[in-house]
């Protein structure tokens, strides 16, 4: 289709510092209805916790699949995660 964005298969990220891993891993405990991929881990910001910033391929459970790259945030508040921010880009 002219000018839609065709995405690559990425494999992810191989490597990322262990707090933004576990983030990560406990951010999308809860979420159903689409699956995500980190793509790159940007930094984090102490607020209130720690905020981590990634970029992801997010993959929406529809027919046909919709893939699109997405900014996430993932707070980390005493071991406590959640997600508190998702933007498409």
């Amino acid at each position: 289709m002219f000018g839609k964005m065709e995405l690559e298969n990425f494999e992810g990220i191989t490597t990322m510092p262990q707090e933004a891993a576990s983030a990560w891993n406990g951010g999308f405990e809860d979420l159903l209805g689409a699956e995500y991929k980190p793509l790159l881990y940007l930094g984090k910001q102490v607020a209130r916790g720690v905020n981590y910033f990634f970029i992801a391929e997010q993959t929406l459970i529809v027919k046909p699949p919709c893939r699109r790259v997405v900014k996430v945030i993932v707070n980390d508040f005493n071991g406590e995660y959640q997600l508190v921010g998702m933007e498409e880009i």
